[in-house]
């Protein structure tokens, strides 16, 4: 059984600070494959862009 933990703003950076728990993760990965940092932040861009509105913004 797989076991979530919370990632907290001391473990983020300039590009994974205003993302979700799994974007994160997929930066990580991304970044360890060797993706350049401006594909990361166009994936950053994109999944903040896609996340859903919440009332009251």
């Amino acid at each position: 059984m797989a076991i979530k933990q919370r990632i907290t703003d001391d473990e983020r950076d300039e590009l994974t600070k205003d993302v979700d728990d799994l974007d994160k993760a997929y930066i990580e990965r991304m970044k360890e494959a060797g993706i350049g940092e401006d594909l990361l932040a166009q994936f950053r861009d994109l999944s903040l862009e896609m996340r859903p509105v919440e009332d009251g913004e």
